[in-house]
Protein backbone atom coordinates (compact mmCIF):
# COMPACT_ATOMS: atom_id res chain seq x y z
CA UNK A 1 0.00 0.00 0.00
CA UNK A 2 1.34 3.41 -0.93
CA UNK A 3 1.54 5.56 2.20
CA UNK A 4 1.56 8.63 -0.03
CA UNK A 5 -1.82 7.95 -1.61
CA UNK A 6 -3.74 11.16 -2.11
CA UNK A 7 -6.06 11.82 0.82
CA UNK A 8 -8.53 14.65 0.24
CA UNK A 9 -9.41 16.95 3.10
CA UNK A 10 -12.85 18.51 3.33
CA UNK A 11 -15.82 19.17 5.58
CA UNK A 12 -19.49 18.52 4.88
CA UNK A 13 -21.36 21.54 6.25
CA UNK A 14 -25.13 21.90 6.06
CA UNK A 15 -24.98 23.56 2.64
CA UNK A 16 -23.25 20.57 1.05
CA UNK A 17 -25.52 18.09 2.84
CA UNK A 18 -28.57 19.96 1.55
CA UNK A 19 -27.23 19.86 -2.01
CA UNK A 20 -26.49 16.13 -1.79
CA UNK A 21 -30.00 15.44 -0.51
CA UNK A 22 -31.43 17.47 -3.38
CA UNK A 23 -29.29 15.55 -5.89
CA UNK A 24 -30.55 12.26 -4.44
CA UNK A 25 -34.18 13.30 -4.95
CA UNK A 26 -33.68 14.60 -8.48
CA UNK A 27 -31.65 11.52 -9.46
CA UNK A 28 -34.47 9.28 -8.27
CA UNK A 29 -36.96 11.33 -10.27
CA UNK A 30 -34.93 11.40 -13.50
CA UNK A 31 -34.28 7.65 -13.34
CA UNK A 32 -38.04 7.01 -13.30
CA UNK A 33 -39.14 9.42 -16.02
CA UNK A 34 -40.74 7.72 -19.02
CA UNK A 35 -38.87 8.56 -22.22
CA UNK A 36 -38.84 6.37 -25.31
CA UNK A 37 -35.34 4.98 -25.94
CA UNK A 38 -35.04 6.55 -29.41
CA UNK A 39 -36.06 9.92 -27.99
CA UNK A 40 -33.48 9.58 -25.24
CA UNK A 41 -30.88 9.06 -27.98
CA UNK A 42 -31.95 12.33 -29.65
CA UNK A 43 -31.65 14.21 -26.37
CA UNK A 44 -28.27 12.64 -25.66
CA UNK A 45 -27.07 13.67 -29.12
CA UNK A 46 -27.77 17.30 -28.26
CA UNK A 47 -26.13 16.87 -24.86
CA UNK A 48 -22.90 15.68 -26.51
CA UNK A 49 -22.81 18.87 -28.59
CA UNK A 50 -23.58 21.02 -25.56
CA UNK A 51 -20.79 19.39 -23.58
CA UNK A 52 -18.31 20.14 -26.36
CA UNK A 53 -19.50 23.74 -26.69
CA UNK A 54 -19.57 24.27 -22.94
CA UNK A 55 -16.14 22.89 -22.09
CA UNK A 56 -14.44 24.71 -24.98
CA UNK A 57 -16.30 27.97 -24.28
CA UNK A 58 -14.82 27.98 -20.77
CA UNK A 59 -11.39 27.82 -22.46
CA UNK A 60 -12.16 30.70 -24.84
CA UNK A 61 -13.68 29.03 -27.93
CA UNK A 62 -16.51 30.93 -29.63
CA UNK A 63 -18.71 28.43 -31.48
CA UNK A 64 -22.47 28.01 -31.11
CA UNK A 65 -24.37 24.74 -30.78
CA UNK A 66 -25.70 25.06 -34.35
CA UNK A 67 -22.19 25.61 -35.70
CA UNK A 68 -20.84 22.57 -33.86
CA UNK A 69 -23.74 20.42 -35.04
CA UNK A 70 -22.93 21.37 -38.63
CA UNK A 71 -19.23 20.80 -37.96
CA UNK A 72 -20.01 17.35 -36.58
CA UNK A 73 -22.12 16.56 -39.62
CA UNK A 74 -19.50 17.71 -42.12
CA UNK A 75 -15.96 18.59 -41.06
CA UNK A 76 -14.42 21.45 -43.09
CA UNK A 77 -12.22 20.50 -46.03
CA UNK A 78 -9.86 23.34 -45.16
CA UNK A 79 -7.64 23.36 -42.10
CA UNK A 80 -10.01 23.83 -39.14
CA UNK A 81 -9.73 26.87 -36.91
CA UNK A 82 -8.59 26.40 -33.32
CA UNK A 83 -12.19 26.59 -32.08
CA UNK A 84 -13.34 24.06 -34.68
CA UNK A 85 -10.51 21.66 -33.81
CA UNK A 86 -11.17 22.01 -30.10
CA UNK A 87 -14.88 21.27 -30.54
CA UNK A 88 -14.29 18.28 -32.82
CA UNK A 89 -11.80 16.94 -30.29
CA UNK A 90 -14.26 17.51 -27.44
CA UNK A 91 -16.98 15.59 -29.28
CA UNK A 92 -14.63 12.62 -29.63
CA UNK A 93 -13.45 12.93 -26.04
CA UNK A 94 -17.01 12.75 -24.70
CA UNK A 95 -17.74 9.73 -26.91
CA UNK A 96 -14.83 8.14 -25.08
CA UNK A 97 -16.30 9.23 -21.72
CA UNK A 98 -19.69 7.73 -22.58
CA UNK A 99 -18.02 4.50 -23.69
CA UNK A 100 -16.01 4.22 -20.48
CA UNK A 101 -19.12 4.96 -18.45
CA UNK A 102 -20.51 1.60 -19.59
CA UNK A 103 -17.25 -0.30 -18.94
CA UNK A 104 -16.94 -0.65 -15.15
CA UNK A 105 -14.15 -3.21 -15.55
CA UNK A 106 -11.87 -0.54 -17.03
CA UNK A 107 -10.34 1.36 -14.09
CA UNK A 108 -10.24 5.14 -14.11
CA UNK A 109 -6.49 5.53 -13.86
CA UNK A 110 -3.53 7.39 -15.33
CA UNK A 111 -3.96 5.69 -18.70
CA UNK A 112 -7.53 6.95 -18.97
CA UNK A 113 -6.56 10.46 -17.89
CA UNK A 114 -3.72 10.59 -20.40
CA UNK A 115 -5.96 9.30 -23.18
CA UNK A 116 -8.54 11.98 -22.38
CA UNK A 117 -5.82 14.58 -22.81
CA UNK A 118 -4.84 13.06 -26.16
CA UNK A 119 -8.45 13.26 -27.30
CA UNK A 120 -8.90 16.87 -26.24
CA UNK A 121 -5.73 18.27 -27.84
CA UNK A 122 -5.43 15.95 -30.83
CA UNK A 123 -3.91 17.78 -33.78
CA UNK A 124 -2.37 20.50 -31.65
CA UNK A 125 1.29 21.42 -31.81
CA UNK A 126 3.66 18.61 -30.87
CA UNK A 127 5.19 21.04 -28.39
CA UNK A 128 2.05 20.47 -26.27
CA UNK A 129 2.85 16.73 -26.09
CA UNK A 130 -0.70 15.30 -25.97
CA UNK A 131 -1.08 12.65 -23.30
CA UNK A 132 2.41 13.26 -21.89
CA UNK A 133 3.02 14.98 -18.56
CA UNK A 134 4.51 18.42 -18.93
CA UNK A 135 8.25 19.00 -18.72
CA UNK A 136 8.14 22.64 -17.77
CA UNK A 137 6.70 25.18 -15.39
CA UNK A 138 2.94 25.76 -15.43
CA UNK A 139 1.06 28.87 -14.36
CA UNK A 140 -2.61 29.71 -14.85
CA UNK A 141 -3.28 33.35 -14.13
CA UNK A 142 -1.83 33.89 -10.65
CA UNK A 143 -1.79 30.17 -9.85
CA UNK A 144 1.55 28.30 -9.87
CA UNK A 145 1.22 24.53 -10.42
CA UNK A 146 3.62 22.03 -8.79
CA UNK A 147 7.11 21.54 -10.14
CA UNK A 148 7.32 19.35 -13.22
CA UNK A 149 9.45 16.82 -11.36
CA UNK A 150 6.66 16.25 -8.82
CA UNK A 151 3.94 15.60 -11.40
CA UNK A 152 4.49 11.85 -12.03
CA UNK A 153 4.35 10.97 -8.33
CA UNK A 154 1.39 13.27 -7.69
CA UNK A 155 -0.54 11.69 -10.57
CA UNK A 156 0.34 8.18 -9.43
CA UNK A 157 -0.97 8.92 -5.91
CA UNK A 158 -4.07 10.62 -7.37
CA UNK A 159 -4.84 7.69 -9.69
CA UNK A 160 -4.47 5.21 -6.84
CA UNK A 161 -7.07 7.18 -4.88
CA UNK A 162 -9.39 7.21 -7.90
CA UNK A 163 -9.16 3.42 -8.15
CA UNK A 164 -9.44 2.53 -4.47
CA UNK A 165 -11.64 5.05 -2.64
CA UNK A 166 -15.21 3.77 -3.09
CA UNK A 167 -16.51 4.93 0.28
CA UNK A 168 -16.76 8.63 -0.51
CA UNK A 169 -20.05 9.94 -1.91
CA UNK A 170 -19.83 9.74 -5.75
CA UNK A 171 -20.70 13.41 -6.26
CA UNK A 172 -17.97 14.44 -3.83
CA UNK A 173 -15.54 12.08 -5.53
CA UNK A 174 -16.31 13.64 -8.93
CA UNK A 175 -15.82 17.11 -7.45
CA UNK A 176 -12.52 16.24 -5.78
CA UNK A 177 -11.22 14.56 -8.93
CA UNK A 178 -11.97 17.78 -10.81
CA UNK A 179 -10.24 20.12 -8.36
CA UNK A 180 -7.19 17.90 -7.82
CA UNK A 181 -6.70 17.50 -11.55
CA UNK A 182 -6.73 21.29 -11.85
CA UNK A 183 -4.39 21.60 -8.86
CA UNK A 184 -1.72 19.31 -10.32
CA UNK A 185 -2.14 20.67 -13.84
CA UNK A 186 -0.13 17.74 -15.24
CA UNK A 187 -0.34 18.55 -18.96
CA UNK A 188 0.85 21.41 -21.12
CA UNK A 189 -2.72 22.07 -22.30
CA UNK A 190 -6.24 20.70 -21.84
CA UNK A 191 -6.14 20.32 -18.05
CA UNK A 192 -9.50 22.01 -17.41
CA UNK A 193 -11.21 20.03 -20.16
CA UNK A 194 -9.81 16.77 -18.80
CA UNK A 195 -10.89 17.72 -15.26
CA UNK A 196 -14.48 18.37 -16.35
CA UNK A 197 -14.61 15.18 -18.42
CA UNK A 198 -13.19 13.18 -15.51
CA UNK A 199 -15.91 14.50 -13.20
CA UNK A 200 -18.57 13.61 -15.78
CA UNK A 201 -17.13 10.10 -16.14
CA UNK A 202 -17.16 9.48 -12.39
CA UNK A 203 -20.76 10.66 -12.11
CA UNK A 204 -21.88 8.52 -15.06
CA UNK A 205 -20.22 5.46 -13.51
CA UNK A 206 -22.17 6.01 -10.30
CA UNK A 207 -25.84 5.85 -9.34
CA UNK A 208 -25.93 9.57 -10.16
CA UNK A 209 -25.53 8.93 -13.89
CA UNK A 210 -28.69 10.93 -14.75
CA UNK A 211 -29.01 8.70 -17.84
CA UNK A 212 -25.96 10.45 -19.32
CA UNK A 213 -28.10 13.56 -19.82
CA UNK A 214 -26.43 15.91 -17.35
CA UNK A 215 -24.36 18.66 -18.97
CA UNK A 216 -22.42 20.45 -16.26
CA UNK A 217 -20.00 21.70 -18.91
CA UNK A 218 -22.64 23.88 -20.59
CA UNK A 219 -24.06 25.00 -17.24
CA UNK A 220 -20.63 26.05 -15.98
CA UNK A 221 -20.03 27.96 -19.22
CA UNK A 222 -22.85 30.39 -18.40
CA UNK A 223 -21.12 33.72 -17.69
CA UNK A 224 -22.24 34.16 -14.07
CA UNK A 225 -21.71 30.51 -13.18
CA UNK A 226 -18.36 30.48 -14.97
CA UNK A 227 -17.20 33.34 -12.77
CA UNK A 228 -18.31 31.47 -9.65
CA UNK A 229 -16.55 28.38 -10.98
CA UNK A 230 -13.25 30.23 -11.22
CA UNK A 231 -13.66 31.91 -7.84
CA UNK A 232 -14.37 28.56 -6.15
CA UNK A 233 -11.15 27.14 -7.62
CA UNK A 234 -9.16 30.17 -6.49
CA UNK A 235 -10.63 30.06 -2.98
CA UNK A 236 -9.70 26.39 -2.69
CA UNK A 237 -6.20 26.33 -4.19
CA UNK A 238 -4.92 29.85 -3.61
CA UNK A 239 -2.05 31.05 -5.79
CA UNK A 240 0.38 28.15 -5.46
CA UNK A 241 -0.03 24.36 -5.38
CA UNK A 242 -0.75 23.34 -1.81
CA UNK A 243 0.27 19.76 -0.97
CA UNK A 244 -2.63 19.79 1.47
CA UNK A 245 -5.73 21.91 1.00
CA UNK A 246 -9.30 21.94 2.23
CA UNK A 247 -11.61 21.30 -0.71
CA UNK A 248 -14.78 22.47 1.06
CA UNK A 249 -15.22 25.78 -0.87
CA UNK A 250 -15.00 23.89 -4.15
CA UNK A 251 -17.37 21.15 -2.94
CA UNK A 252 -19.93 23.78 -1.97
CA UNK A 253 -19.87 25.16 -5.51
CA UNK A 254 -19.79 21.81 -7.29
CA UNK A 255 -22.56 20.11 -5.33
CA UNK A 256 -24.82 23.14 -5.68
CA UNK A 257 -24.09 23.21 -9.41
CA UNK A 258 -25.03 19.55 -9.80
CA UNK A 259 -28.23 20.08 -7.80
CA UNK A 260 -29.34 23.17 -9.69
CA UNK A 261 -28.50 21.73 -13.11
CA UNK A 262 -30.07 18.35 -12.36
CA UNK A 263 -33.22 20.21 -11.40
CA UNK A 264 -33.11 21.96 -14.77
CA UNK A 265 -32.72 18.57 -16.44
CA UNK A 266 -35.77 17.19 -14.63
CA UNK A 267 -37.80 20.19 -15.75
CA UNK A 268 -36.61 19.74 -19.35
CA UNK A 269 -37.55 16.06 -19.37
CA UNK A 270 -40.93 16.81 -17.83
CA UNK A 271 -41.57 19.37 -20.57
CA UNK A 272 -40.38 16.88 -23.19
CA UNK A 273 -42.91 14.27 -21.99
CA UNK A 274 -45.72 16.84 -21.96
CA UNK A 275 -44.82 18.02 -25.47
CA UNK A 276 -44.68 14.47 -26.86
CA UNK A 277 -48.15 13.74 -25.56
CA UNK A 278 -49.45 16.90 -27.21
CA UNK A 279 -47.73 16.18 -30.55
CA UNK A 280 -48.92 12.59 -30.74
CA UNK A 281 -52.40 13.90 -30.01
CA UNK A 282 -52.11 16.28 -33.01
CA UNK A 283 -50.95 13.49 -35.34
CA UNK A 284 -53.48 10.90 -34.25
CA UNK A 285 -56.42 10.58 -36.63
CA UNK A 286 -54.70 12.50 -39.46
CA UNK A 287 -52.80 11.43 -42.57
CA UNK A 288 -49.55 11.97 -40.64
CA UNK A 289 -47.53 9.12 -39.17
CA UNK A 290 -45.46 8.52 -36.06
CA UNK A 291 -42.48 9.49 -38.22
CA UNK A 292 -43.92 12.99 -38.68
CA UNK A 293 -44.51 13.20 -34.94
CA UNK A 294 -40.91 12.26 -34.19
CA UNK A 295 -39.59 14.98 -36.48
CA UNK A 296 -42.01 17.51 -35.05
CA UNK A 297 -41.06 16.60 -31.49
CA UNK A 298 -37.37 17.05 -32.26
CA UNK A 299 -37.99 20.42 -33.92
CA UNK A 300 -40.10 21.69 -31.04
CA UNK A 301 -37.58 20.53 -28.45
CA UNK A 302 -34.49 21.96 -30.16
CA UNK A 303 -36.26 24.93 -31.76
CA UNK A 304 -35.53 23.86 -35.33
CA UNK A 305 -34.80 20.89 -37.54
CA UNK A 306 -32.88 20.44 -40.79
CA UNK A 307 -33.40 17.81 -43.44
CA UNK A 308 -30.22 16.09 -42.27
CA UNK A 309 -31.61 16.00 -38.72
CA UNK A 310 -34.86 14.51 -39.98
CA UNK A 311 -33.03 11.83 -41.95
CA UNK A 312 -30.93 10.93 -38.94
CA UNK A 313 -33.78 10.58 -36.46
CA UNK A 314 -36.27 8.84 -38.79
CA UNK A 315 -33.97 6.86 -41.08
CA UNK A 316 -35.78 7.88 -44.28
CA UNK A 317 -34.30 8.88 -47.63
CA UNK A 318 -33.56 12.53 -48.49
CA UNK A 319 -36.55 12.59 -50.87
CA UNK A 320 -38.98 11.33 -48.22
CA UNK A 321 -37.50 13.70 -45.66
CA UNK A 322 -38.12 16.67 -47.97
CA UNK A 323 -41.68 15.52 -48.63
CA UNK A 324 -42.43 14.98 -44.93
CA UNK A 325 -41.05 18.37 -43.93
CA UNK A 326 -43.03 20.04 -46.71
CA UNK A 327 -46.19 18.41 -45.35
CA UNK A 328 -45.47 19.70 -41.85
CA UNK A 329 -44.93 23.18 -43.29
CA UNK A 330 -48.15 22.91 -45.28
CA UNK A 331 -50.10 22.08 -42.14
CA UNK A 332 -48.64 25.09 -40.37
CA UNK A 333 -46.71 22.96 -37.87
CA UNK A 334 -43.27 24.14 -39.07
CA UNK A 335 -41.98 27.26 -40.81
CA UNK A 336 -39.33 26.91 -43.53
CA UNK A 337 -36.49 29.42 -43.59
CA UNK A 338 -33.66 29.64 -46.13
CA UNK A 339 -33.12 27.84 -49.39
CA UNK A 340 -31.95 24.40 -50.51
CA UNK A 341 -29.20 22.90 -48.34
CA UNK A 342 -29.17 25.83 -45.91
CA UNK A 343 -32.90 25.52 -45.19
CA UNK A 344 -34.01 25.04 -41.61
CA UNK A 345 -37.50 24.35 -40.32
CA UNK A 346 -38.53 26.32 -37.27
CA UNK A 347 -41.38 25.84 -34.85
CA UNK A 348 -44.09 28.48 -35.33
CA UNK A 349 -44.20 31.46 -33.00
CA UNK A 350 -47.43 30.17 -31.46
CA UNK A 351 -45.68 26.94 -30.44
CA UNK A 352 -42.65 28.84 -29.17
CA UNK A 353 -44.95 30.93 -26.98
CA UNK A 354 -46.80 27.84 -25.79
CA UNK A 355 -43.52 26.18 -24.93
CA UNK A 356 -42.61 29.17 -22.78
CA UNK A 357 -45.77 28.82 -20.69
CA UNK A 358 -45.36 27.17 -17.29
CA UNK A 359 -45.95 23.44 -17.59
CA UNK A 360 -47.30 21.02 -15.05
CA UNK A 361 -44.20 19.46 -13.57
CA UNK A 362 -43.40 16.63 -11.27
CA UNK A 363 -42.64 17.70 -7.69
CA UNK A 364 -39.20 19.25 -7.41
CA UNK A 365 -37.41 20.55 -4.32
CA UNK A 366 -37.39 24.26 -3.79
CA UNK A 367 -34.00 25.85 -4.29
CA UNK A 368 -32.48 29.18 -5.05
CA UNK A 369 -30.43 29.43 -8.23
CA UNK A 370 -26.68 29.02 -8.06
CA UNK A 371 -26.34 32.56 -9.34
CA UNK A 372 -27.74 33.80 -6.02
CA UNK A 373 -24.80 32.37 -4.07
CA UNK A 374 -22.47 34.77 -2.36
Amino acid sequence: MNDNIFTPKFDVPAEISESLEGIERISWLVDRMLIMPKQEVWIRRNISVQRAVGTTTIEGADMTEDQVKELERQAPRRTPSDSERDNLNALRAYEFVDYLSDQPDIPINELVIRQLNREFIHGASEVLTPGVYRRGRATVGMYIAPDQGDVPALMRDFAQWLETDDEIHPVLKAAIAHIHMVAIHPFCDGNGRVARALATLILQRSRFHFRKLLCLEMYMAEPVVQQQYRVAIERTLGTQFPHEYNATPWLEFFTKAVWVHSEQLAETLTEWHRRMERIYGIVEGTDMTRRHADGLAYAYHVGQITRADYIEITGVSPQIASRDLAKLVGKGLLVAEGRTRARVYLRPETEAEAAAEPAEQLPLPETEGLQAQD
